[in-house]
């Protein structure tokens, strides 16, 4: 076993060796999740190195460095008692020092201790070395001391130097490129890859000539190699993503698991790239007119918790807008995008989209008079329109009836720990976003809602198993927001049936103005991912009269279909214990009248079947000949179907029939979609039921058997 690297972090070959006592520090290295470096972090001691296994070192690189600093170094025992001889003679001729003779066992114990060249310190080289090369083998040695040596720029070991200096990994560099990093370790300012590339090709040359003297390569290898000058990318580290890198990399700093080492995370180029442009390119076409100078933007994937983009301002190296703030950690007021959250909590409570509220002028006994952002009150709405629509009144209003307190521990429940005041401190003004929260709490309690209520903590590492989560909001009243909030129609009369927030596929969303419109929101989600957006000034100052729809919104939709093309996106299906009733639109207070014959308005609406539920009658489809009770037409409830072994499976298919005047519903079996009305068949028990123009039929149940 090869202990160096094995063990993070890196450590020293001494273990029991006293001499050699000190650690070494591996830089932190960021991957996308495909592959690409995202930033390199210099370790402790400021050096940029990355551990890497002998296995995975190229065998030229081997070669190379035994021909350029020790070519007997699997024949002595620490010193090379030859080489010390012909460096005595030497330098007792020149009457100087010329020659060294230093094996690699010695400057691996100099690179752990380094101290003065003097005699006294040349023989406790010496004698470290033997006892190093007691306790460790031939292989281990080299491995620590490959992973160790420095190669100039601020860049230790063989790995960071070939990923650094030539784009690749320590296993695929050639024999030239393998000959000049060899060569660098004996003098690292001298034959600097980057400032003197004159004397870094000349000491290429020579490693190769000493290769081809040792026997280590023939005459053809060595002619091809002098002639493949190899072509150096420079010394910069790689700088991208540099707000969702600095997060990641201050996770794992407070983790006590991790020292350093490579972390492939979960973000995605593209993602981030489509994120990027369009927050830099709306926050420019609202900058002259509307004084938006910031902006941020974080992609979830709302299965595992994810980031897939994250984008902390429109531009890092913006000195004068503050580009180097990250907005997604920024505190900032919310505005109306808490609401959504109040609604769940009123729906956990018993209300339903259906019942009707106030919206008429406010006036609280501490004197705080809410108006809505259009400035007009629309009496008596309900509460699918007072959520979709985003009206204040009425948001104020189910506050105070539920409570702040209780508005507050829903909120903490979902992850905004920014919130650290008493429910008494924000009030009924909580629902307005008077407090301050961060666009990273928003995005992920956001995607608690498209789990259905389980929240799960945001995370940067793939492969990482997605968090249990927890349960923070029931699934009947995460359902009954997320149907709100995907409801084009409920929200036209405020956004007008063409806004941002309306796209080619279901989509819940959200915006948010705060106060003197300093601060502007979009979130939007699908059960498979969640976009939240920011516009604003990171200096505080307030934009000028430019709400969400119009600052963040167009964000986050042009974000929103680059993932739909890309990742695809699925309805909000309603679980179990949701019904759908036919009621009418001019009915009681409590919104629940059964829509009867003489009603001339009606609409369709979702119930939680725990509370209050118009009484049981037809389940509607608006069709022609009427509003009735609709079911599939095949196959029937409790039908029974046989698997027939003599046929091959594939030939045996049920075609799924809606009633007449049914066009071309979408079928969903056991709660999932399926594409298309042709089922091959499967053992067991099965539910069915479709959805035409947005309405769901009853479910029937049918059984296969063999």
């Amino acid at each position: 076993m090869f202990l160096f690297l094995l063990l993070i972090p890196f450590r020293s070959v001494s273990a029991g060796v006293p001499e050699v006592s000190a650690a070494v520090s591996f830089s932190a290295a960021l991957f996308s999740a495909d592959g690409r470096p995202l930033r390199r972090y210099a370790g402790k001691d400021g050096l940029f190195r990355e551990p890497v296994q002998i296995e995975r070192i190229s065998p030229w690189v081997i070669l190379a460095t035994l021909a350029a600093e020790d070519k007997r170094f699997f024949e002595h025992g620490g010193v090379d008692i030859k080489a010390v001889a012909r460096a005595v003679a030497q330098n007792i001729k020149s009457g100087h020092t010329v020659s060294g003779a230093s094996t690699i066992t010695q400057q691996l114990y100099r690179a752990y201790n380094p101290g003065p060249h003097t005699f006294r310190r040349k023989a406790a080289e010496a004698f470290s070395a033997v006892r190093i090369e007691k306790k460790y083998s031939k292989e281990e040695i080299l491995q620590a001391y490959l992973n160790m040596i420095p190669y100039g720029n601020n860049i230790a070991g063989i790995q960071a130097a070939a990923i650094t200096y030539f784009g690749v990994s320590a296993a695929e560099l050639s024999l030239s490129q393998a000959a000049a990093l060899a060569g660098i370790p004996r003098a690292p300012a001298l034959y600097n890859p980057v400032l003197r590339p004159e004397s870094f090709e000349k000491r290429r040359q020579q490693i190769l000539q000493k290769m081809l003297s040792a026997g280590y390569i023939d005459e053809e290898n060595y002619r091809v190699a002098v002639l493949e000058k190899p072509e150096i990318k420079g010394a910069s580290q790689p700088f991208y993503a540099p707000h969702f890198s600095n997060w990641v990399l201050s996770k794992l700093n407070r983790s006590p698991e991790w020292n350093s080492g490579i972390v492939i995370t979960t973000l995605v180029p593209e993602i981030q790239e489509a994120a990027r442009v369009a927050l830099k390119n709306n926050v420019q076409r609202l900058e002259k007119k509307h004084h938006v100078t910031g902006g941020a933007v974080i992609v979830l994937d709302n299965r595992t918790g994810g980031v897939l983009a994250w984008v902390g301002s429109r531009d890092f190296f913006d000195s004068k807008n503050s580009g180097q703030i990250d907005g997604v950690r920024a505190l900032r007021q919310p505005g109306s995008a808490l609401k959504p959250f109040l609604y769940g909590l009123a729906f956990s409570k018993g209300h339903s989209p259906a019942d009707f509220i106030s919206d008429e002028p406010l006036y609280g006994s501490d004197g705080y008079t809410p108006q809505n952002y259009d400035r007009n009150n629309h009496g008596m709405v309900r509460l699918r329109e007072a959520l979709a629509c985003s009206y204040n009144i009425p948001a104020v209003r189910l506050a105070e009836e539920t409570g702040a307190e209780s508005f507050l521990e829903i909120l903490h429940a979902f992850g905004f720990e920014s919130l650290r005041r008493e429910g008494s401190y924000y009030g009924a003004g909580l629902a307005l976003g008077n407090g301050e929260v961060t666009l990273l709490e928003l995005a992920a309690a956001y995607a608690a809602l498209a789990r259905g209520g389980i929240w799960q903590p945001v995370i940067f590492e793939k492969g990482k198993a997605a968090s249990a989560g927890r349960r923070v909001l029931d699934e009947r009243s995460s359902f009954l927001v997320n149907s709100v909030l995907s409801d084009n129609q409920a929200r036209a009369a405020a956004f007008g049936t063409d806004s941002p927030m309306h796209m080619p596929f279901t989509i819940a969303a959200k915006t948010g103005t705060s106060k003197d419109y300093r601060d502007n929101w979009c979130v939007g989600y699908t059960p498979e991912w969640t976009v939240a957006v920011w516009t604003g000034n990171f200096d505080g100052s307030p934009m000028r009269r430019i709400s969400g729809i119009t600052g963040a919104a167009p964000v986050m939709r042009e974000i929103a279909m680059r993932l739909h093309s890309m990742y695809g996106s699925s309805e909000f299906v309603p679980p179990e214990g949701i019904v759908e009733r036919e009621i009418c639109a001019l009915g009681g207070l409590s919104g629940t009248s059964e829509a009867d014959d003489s009603c001339q308005a009606r609409i369709t609406e979702y119930f939680n079947s725990t509370f209050n539920v118009p009484p049981q009658g037809q389940l509607p489809e608006r069709v022609e000949g009427g509003a009735r009770a609709h079911r599939p037409d095949f196959p029937k409830d409790n039908d029974i179907f046989k698997i027939d072994p003599s046929y091959p499976l594939q030939s045996q298919a049920l075609r799924f029939r809606a009633p007449r005047g049914i066009g071309s519903p979408v079928w969903y079996l056991d709660g999932r979609k399926i594409s298309g009305d042709l089922w091959v068949l499967a053992e067991g028990e099965h539910s069915l039921y479709f959805v035409y123009r947005g309405l769901k039929s009853l479910s029937i149940k049918f059984r296969v058997v063999r």
